[in-house]
């Protein structure tokens, strides 16, 4: 069965501080001390986030002088001048695996709607075979993180200058009544 109980155990004597205390109040005391902590991690959190943005954001301002400069040098004839490209890009390379670490993953927008929530229109070009406010070509690439959006795209957008009428699925502008009927109607018209 079950072993007989011990009543010869030590005795331990409480304190006096135990005695007098009110465990109602020490139980507020403790939850009030667990939600400051609470807080207090809270913004921790926060403040490292922020910490990581301002970081990730300059990096991203360094990768884009790395892509600048070897855009800029383009083929080079002189095998020095390949040699010191080849370590540029090679660090390109590498601060590219730092922001892929951190989940940092450009926007793609070229060739889509002007979305607000992710692009800043910086300019704007006539296209008559182009629908209405769709992006052209990137001034500054946009990047998304884990968190939403890090840096917003700057984009070139499309205007129309004549009355268009329809826009096919690529955002290519279809007329919708083709030039051979137009001279049909006007032929029927004038008789």
């Amino acid at each position: 069965m079950s072993d007989p109980f011990e009543f010869d155990d030590e005795f331990y004597p409480v304190p006096a501080s135990a005695v007098d205390a009110n465990p109602a109040e020490a139980m507020r005391e403790l939850l009030y001390r667990v939600s400051r902590l609470e807080q207090e991690l809270e913004e921790t959190r926060v403040q490292a986030l922020a910490d990581t943005k301002a970081f990730l954001m300059d990096l991203l301002s360094l990768s884009d002088d790395i892509a600048a400069i070897v855009d800029r040098w383009g083929v080079t004839t002189k095998a020095n001048e390949a040699v010191i490209i080849r370590s540029v890009v090679a660090l390109g390379r590498k601060l590219r695996q730092v922001l892929d670490y951190h989940g940092v993953a450009s926007i793609h927008v070229v060739g889509k709607p002007l979305d607000p929530e992710t692009s800043d229109m910086v300019a704007t070009e006539e296209r008559d075979h182009v629908a209405h406010a769709i992006v052209l070509r990137e001034r500054r690439v946009g990047y998304t993180w884990p968190y939403g959006v890090l840096r917003r795209a700057e984009v070139v957008v499309s205007t129309r200058t004549k009355g268009l009428e329809a826009v096919d699925e690529e955002g290519l502008v279809e007329d919708s009544v083709d030039d051979a009927e137009r001279v049909e109607d006007d032929e029927e018209t004038a008789e």
